[in-house]
């Protein structure tokens, strides 16, 4: 059973991914949660704090990708692009990828939620780097993954907005170039 703080967490967690991190409030949390704003803040005083709780998931939630992702790999059975997929699955076609959305509140926010934002996106793309030099030891990944995932990133926004249908062609389209570095480099 989830306790308090977690449900707060979890619900802020929803509203970046339908909104963004500015454009709700501790009353947006109590009204869904059927408690009181001072509940709210008993457990983060302040939203930078939730803000920083709702970065410590998402980190989780990456990290959790990698090592699944890094085991079937190493078991022969997985690709660096299901490191991606994982991520893909956890956001609905209505919803925002929740570290663009905190990257497209960035200005915005405290110096401290901008560390933990900027630390939270460079994992995004280490965690990335890393399964494709396990996956393909000789490659030189960094352009590639920066471009994939910023593609994706790009699509999952667009989709919003175009609907499915072309997110999927889209999706498509970067998963197919990706693999044909991966693959060629990987036989390099």
């Amino acid at each position: 059973m989830s306790t308090k703080r977690e449900e707060i967490i979890g619900h802020a967690l929803r509203l970046i991914k339908h909104r963004s991190f500015s454009s709700f409030s501790y009353e947006d949390i109590s009204k869904e949660l059927k408690m009181t704003k001072a509940a709210v803040h008993y457990h983060f005083g302040k939203k930078d704090g939730l803000g920083l709780a709702v970065c410590d998931v998402l980190q989780t939630g990456l990290i959790r990708s990698y090592e699944k992702c890094q085991n079937e790999i190493k078991q022969h059975k997985g690709h660096p692009w299901f490191f991606i997929e994982s991520r893909i699955s956890t956001i609905a076609p209505d919803e925002i990828c929740p570290i663009l959305s905190m990257q497209a509140d960035y200005e915005n926010l405290s110096v401290r939620l901008r560390e933990k934002i900027e630390k939270l996106s460079m994992s995004e793309l280490e965690l990335l780097e890393r399964l494709v030099k396990e996956y393909a030891p000789c490659s030189r990944a960094d352009k590639t993954v920066m471009s994939t995932l910023m593609s994706v990133k790009g699509a999952l926004q667009c989709r919003r907005v175009l609907g499915e249908k072309i997110f999927i062609n889209a999706i498509e389209d970067v998963k197919n170039r990706f693999y044909a570095f991966v693959d060629e480099e990987e036989k390099n």
